[in-house]
């Protein structure tokens, strides 16, 4: 059980020690604000962000992201009738454009939640 309400919090991008306030001020819907972050939870006040320059680590998450996406699109194209290049090479731009503020919030989550340093703490929870 523990395990699925991580993996909750994590994909709604939830702070890593109480679960219940947002790391993100505003939806990734909001096409000029998606990177907003909060500067502090705003349920249990702890630092979102522990030193300066501390998602500069991100990048490689996102990296990751990247390469998979690449390779999932990739695939299914190959499998849907192996189109020419230039149709592999726009589809995967089109993709990767149109993911770019999934890939950085999830990015910034998911390498908070690993090497930011902050445990759960179930008696903050709502």
């Amino acid at each position: 059980m523990p395990n699925k309400k991580l993996a909750t919090a994590l994909l709604q991008g939830k702070c890593p020690r109480c679960r219940s306030g947002n790391i993100f001020t505003y939806p990734a819907s909001a096409l000029f604000k998606f990177n907003k972050m909060n500067e502090r939870c705003p349920h249990c006040t702890v630092r979102l962000e522990p030193e300066p320059g501390f998602y500069q680590g991100a990048m490689y998450i996102s990296y990751g992201f990247t390469v998979l996406v690449i390779l999932m699109v990739g695939l299914l194209l190959y499998f849907a009738g192996h189109p020419s290049d230039w149709v592999y090479i726009g589809t995967v731009i089109g993709v990767m454009v149109l993911l770019v503020p999934l890939n950085y919030r999830y990015s910034r989550i998911v390498y908070l939640y690993s090497f930011g340093g902050l445990r759960y703490d179930p008696s903050l929870s709502k």
